[in-house]
């Protein structure tokens, strides 16, 4: 993992709420990938230490649709513990607004559907990071700055409150 010129020290932001992306939360549970399951689970356990973790309906839904197609082998009523261990940090509702919302993020970004879904999900939640895999590290979006977790550790971000 490298240092990025834009997350420099003394940027750091305490306690910011971060909106989490599926893939982070199936990298931790795949053990395929042992660099990217590590980084992971250090984002997972920094953010849950400060209650900033933020997740929608949507990435509950994609979870349950990973895990349940057997791309991971985790028996079906661990994914129900899984995501029900995250409805505690589920923010908001997949309605007519946020289509409306990824409808427009779409046109503006050129992210694919259900990215702008994700990303309208977390501007609508106040968060003031996305953090996945995908996008464009670094990118800010109405005041949402996207974090891809495999380029950058959590202390870049977060301040040890």
């Amino acid at each position: 993992m490298t240092s990025d010129p834009a997350f420099a020290a003394g940027s750091a932001i305490v306690d910011p709420r971060v909106f989490v992306d599926t893939n982070v939360f199936l990298y931790a549970r795949d053990d395929r990938f042992p660099e990217k399951q590590a980084e992971a689970l250090r984002w997972l356990a920094a953010l849950a230490k400060r209650g900033s973790i933020v997740v929608g309906p949507q990435v509950l839904g994609e979870i349950h649709a990973v895990l349940l197609r057997g791309k991971l082998r985790i028996a079906p009523e661990e994914v129900r513990r899984t995501t029900l261990a995250l409805e505690g940090w589920s923010s908001g509702a997949t309605d007519l607004d946020l289509i409306a919302d990824a409808w427009s993020l779409r046109e503006r970004t050129g992210f694919q559907w259900w990215d702008c879904v994700i990303l309208g999900a977390a501007i609508r939640s106040g968060c003031r990071f996305l953090l996945s895999e995908d996008y464009q590290h670094g990118r800010e979006v109405e005041g949402t700055t996207i974090i891809n977790p495999f380029r950058v550790s959590p202390e870049t971000i977060l301040m040890d409150s």
